[in-house]
């Protein structure tokens, strides 16, 4: 799957057993938007976002038709701190399935960032995935020269008692699925232009992909809560190697104020789609 999704079988199970005489049997697997979104550094063309201590809250459900079902919740949360002259922002992703999909396909997954400085770089990634019994681990550590930067990746896979390690490289604006989502919050959008892109980097997994950021103009959302919020809508484009083949199933809104909240991020499947959607004020 694309580095932003991530497997939810509980859910398109469930999806599966409602809809089988339409979709057939290949309708098991989709994705859990949960976004996290910190960091970026060295980019041109920002706006004037300015990042607080926040705990942000989601819901991520399932939309096909009349069918709408809730399957997990996340909650995202950003501590700053102070090292000597170095503000530090730390980030935590925590994301679980409901107890209906616990008895199906558990997922209990935490994403861990670490960042420093008025530019707030990523330092450190963790990922850890415990789904179904199976646990993973993912982790970063980025490295700054004038060459560019190095993301010394190291992937932990106890099921098969193995730890592969791995050096990946970028000239400049690298990201992991952390980090990348902060940047996206202090892009421009007030001043950038219809379908305007923002390329970036994405260290994922043992890979480097290209993330493109397409801005598609202002709109508004109407939130679980109720409230309703002025928001930019943009379309996340993922590509490896030369970009030749890009995936363009991923939309997000983001609040059109000091804030910048992501207040959906929404990834199409054959029948319907999954919305990971913002629930707090």
């Amino acid at each position: 799957m694309r580095t932003t999704i991530k497997t939810l079988r509980a859910l398109l199970q469930w999806v599966a057993s409602q809809i089988r005489p339409l979709s057939g049997s290949n309708l098991l697997r989709g994705v859990l938007l949960l976004s996290c979104w910190l960091s970026s550094f060295g980019v041109e063309g920002r706006n004037l976002y300015n990042p607080v201590p926040e705990k942000l809250t989601y819901e991520v459900v399932y939309h096909w038709g009349l069918i709408w079902k809730k399957a997990a919740e996340a909650t995202l949360s950003l501590d700053i701190s102070q090292v000597g002259d170095t503000a530090v922002y730390k980030g935590r992703l925590v994301a679980r399935t409901l107890a209906f999909a616990d008895k199906i396909f558990r997922v209990r997954d935490t994403l861990n960032v670490v960042m420093k400085g008025p530019d707030m770089r990523p330092y450190y990634y963790a990922k850890i995935a415990d789904e179904d019994n199976t646990y993973r681990k993912d982790e970063v550590y980025y490295h700054y020269s004038d060459e560019g930067i190095q993301g010394i990746t190291k992937l932990y896979r106890p099921k098969r008692n193995a730890i592969e390690s791995y050096v990946l490289k970028a000239e400049k604006d690298a990201f992991d699925m952390m980090s990348v989502f902060y940047y996206i919050r202090t892009l421009d959008f007030e001043n950038a232009q219809m379908y305007q892109r923002f390329p970036v980097k994405i260290f994922s997994g043992k890979k480097v992909e290209n993330l493109s950021i397409e801005y598609l103009g202002r709109t508004i959302f109407n939130s679980p809560s109720k409230r309703v919020f002025n928001a930019f809508k943009i379309k996340l484009r993922f590509s490896i190697d030369n970009g030749a083949s890009e995936t363009e199933n991923i939309t997000a809104w983001i609040s059109d104020d000091g804030r910048k909240i992501p207040l959906q991020v929404e990834g199409r499947l054959p029948l319907g789609a999954l919305k990971a959607l913002y629930t707090g004020e």
